[in-house]
């Protein structure tokens, strides 16, 4: 039987073999620790009967207004966003991801946020098919997020926002990530076309 709980140092010493894994994003610990102490209770591990640790997900929320009206009551608004998340590669396929986004949802529910989002690898179909089978969509398309990769950022509408106002702009977000994917594709190819031109030549100096 798993359990899900909250991340605690001593696992620090344990996730290595999840971390050097190489379908997992490595992070630091100077990334990692703020987001430990900071959100305490949106870290969360799940963990073997032998208290071997099969994976994490670490949550943070971020405040996107800050209002009060006279009385002092706290108008604001902030939403919850996935940091990180990663399955040992021993226990992949028995739903722990899900397991873990779900138990982090409930949570930014229970804290009243409007939504959560993400990122992700564009080339990482296996975790944005799992994360639309959540009820994730794709927002917004990156480019060159990652040194290596384009990114989406995917939002999911948690149950304050019942009229979907966090997905608001979503059309417009697809014709400008259609515009910039276009314009990306040009650039490589101009640049294809510059280093074959002058790559010819250089070979005939």
């Amino acid at each position: 039987m798993t359990t899900v709980r909250e991340f605690v140092l001593d696992d620090l010493f344990k996730f290595n073999h999840i971390a050097f894994d190489p379908l997992v994003e490595v992070y630091s610990l100077p990334f990692l620790f703020p987001k430990i102490i900071e959100h305490p209770e949106l870290a969360l591990s799940v963990v073997a009967p032998d208290n071997r640790l099969m994976g994490f997900v670490l949550g943070c929320r971020i405040v996107d207004t800050e209002e009060t009206i006279g009385d002092g009551k706290d108008l604001g608004s902030s939403h919850g966003h996935v940091s990180s998340l990663a399955v040992s590669n021993d226990y992949r396929r028995l739903g722990l991801a899900t397991l873990l986004l779900e138990n982090l949802r409930d949570k930014m529910n229970h804290r009243n946020d409007l939504f959560m989002d993400l990122f992700v690898r564009a080339k990482n179909e296996h975790a944005i098919r799992l994360y639309e089978s959540l009820g994730y969509v794709k927002y917004r398309w990156l480019p060159q997020f990652y040194a290596d990769d384009h990114g989406y950022d995917m939002k999911l509408p948690l149950s304050k926002d019942v009229e979907r106002k966090s997905l608001e702009g979503i059309t417009i977000n697809k014709l400008y990530s259609f515009g910039d994917m276009l314009l990306y594709l040009i650039m490589m190819y101009l640049i294809g076309i510059r280093d074959l031109v002058f790559g010819d030549i250089f070979k005939e100096n």
